[in-house]
């Protein structure tokens, strides 16, 4: 009898409900002893007590059970639903352990889905990027892999390097039967296509990056013209310290919170200018740092006073990015500053003030939308390549390349079939090949446990 997983699927600690999963033989046997179900209806869900093995009733539970060749794992399946409290949780899990099973380790349940042909490989990495996903466009785009739409894309290519392989192969074993020029030209066409479909994926990898972290946005500008203030209005606290003294802010402050359609790092950061002591240089040299690694920058002006001159050296790190909202703050006093004459002028402006809600939420829209154009300029086609995928494309890409080379220049065209094997072994790596133990211990092992 093989072996029996358990696991709790739901994050630790106290809530409402948890939710315990398992896979194995030993399912029907103790769904029958322990819950009085000798012959349950599988994908019905029975609210039963939960007894133990000691005949100790531990919880009133939900309970489905799931038949071979229809679960997850593609095994018999059980799903306990129990109260969240741990004590709770743990006492069914010692009492499934006494029965015969053990715990699963880290990504197991999904590794079994695999090995047992429910899914593939890039299905599998899917369910762990839709898990982590930090934005609704990364979502998005992780159900369209485990949808199968990259996978689909990768064996279109493979087979059509399958079938010019078998061409080529046709022709060394008779050699007699000239391949043709007309034949060649169309192996060369096929392949170009083929290598033109990889690249682009490959352009695909070079843009994900940004769905696989939070975001840094970063409010920057002289000091004492309100960053804290507007920090705190749009995080929903009062994080930062806030007084009329300029240089308050010594060191960065970070929050992070979810604007728009995704997570972000919000950042309040000393003022720019010269700085007077060493504590206040630190502080500015750290600001700069988060400069250089920001997505978003919001440039926050004093709407109240003039222009400080002294910060046009700051201007032009600043403007290095494009990605940049210029926002003049403290509009509830009289207006003094002029940009008419600064770099600053042809930036788009927003106006704000804490004492007008309304400017504060304009200010959250603008940067909602400027975070959607900057997430919608990377997921231009629609698909997600994560960097193991991208690996075995660049391999795929470099071997479909030299035997583009060889055929065309028609005198070593039988050395190219091992260039074209290695671009389907390639490909198929991404899909997964089964019997490469230490590449999928490796992957899954990132996987949380419960999954």
């Amino acid at each position: 009898m093989g072996d029996t997983i358990v696991a709790q699927a739901t994050p630790s600690g106290e809530s409402a409900l948890a939710l315990i999963r398992l896979s194995g033989e030993l399912c029907l046997k103790i769904i029958k002893e322990s819950c009085g179900l000798p012959y349950p209806t599988p994908r019905h869900a029975y609210y039963k007590k939960y007894i133990s093995v000691n005949n100790d009733t531990i919880d009133q539970v939900v309970v489905t059970y799931y038949e071979e060749k229809k679960s997850f794992t593609s095994e018999r399946s059980l799903e306990i639903t129990c109260h969240g409290n741990p004590i709770i949780v743990r006492s069914i899990i010692e009492d499934l352990l006494d029965r015969g099973c053990r715990i699963a380790k880290p990504g197991e349940f999904t590794l079994k889905s695999y090995l047992n042909g429910k899914i593939d490989l890039i299905q599998a990495e899917a369910i762990a990027d839709l898990i982590g996903a930090k934005s609704k466009i990364a979502i998005e785009l992780a159900n369209k892999n485990l949808n199968g739409e990259l996978s689909d894309k990768i064996s279109r290519i493979q087979s059509k390097c399958i079938e010019q392989q078998a061409i080529i192969e046709a022709f060394i074993d008779f050699p007699e039967d000239d391949i043709g020029s007309e034949q060649t030209e169309n192996v060369i066409k096929e392949l170009e296509k083929s290598a033109k479909e990889i690249k682009s994926l490959l352009d695909i990898s070079e843009r994900c990056d940004i769905f696989n972290d939070i975001i840094n946005v970063v409010l920057v500008g002289p000091p004492n013209v309100g960053k804290s203030s507007l920090f705190n209005c749009i995080i929903g606290n009062e994080r930062a310290i806030v007084d009329k003294e300029a240089g308050t802010t010594r060191d960065f402050i970070e929050q992070k919170i979810y604007l728009g359609k995704t997570y972000i790092n919000m950042y309040d950061t000393a003022g720019l200018r010269e700085a007077k002591n060493r504590i206040e240089n630190i502080g500015i040299s750290k600001t700069k740092e988060l400069i250089e690694n920001s997505d978003l920058l919001l440039l926050v002006l004093d709407n109240s006073s003039p222009y400080p001159r002294s910060f046009n050296k700051e201007i032009k790190s600043l403007l290095q990015t494009n990605n940049v909202i210029l926002i003049l703050n403290k509009t509830d006093l009289t207006t003094k500053l002029d940009l008419s004459d600064t770099q600053l002028n042809h930036l788009e402006k927003c106006y704000s003030t804490i004492k007008d809600k309304t400017s504060i939420d304009e200010i959250i829209i603008k940067i909602s939308t400027q975070l959607n154009t900057l997430f919608e300029k990377h997921k231009e086609f629609g698909l997600y390549v994560n960097m193991r995928q991208s690996n075995s494309l660049k391999a795929s890409y470099v071997s479909i390349d030299t035997c583009i080379s060889r055929i065309t220049s028609r005198i070593d065209i039988e050395f190219c079939v091992p260039d074209l094997k290695n671009v389907i072994l390639n490909l198929g790596e991404i899909v997964g090949v089964k019997d490469n133990e230490d590449m999928l211990d490796q992957l899954f092992s990132n996987f949380c446990i419960g999954k």
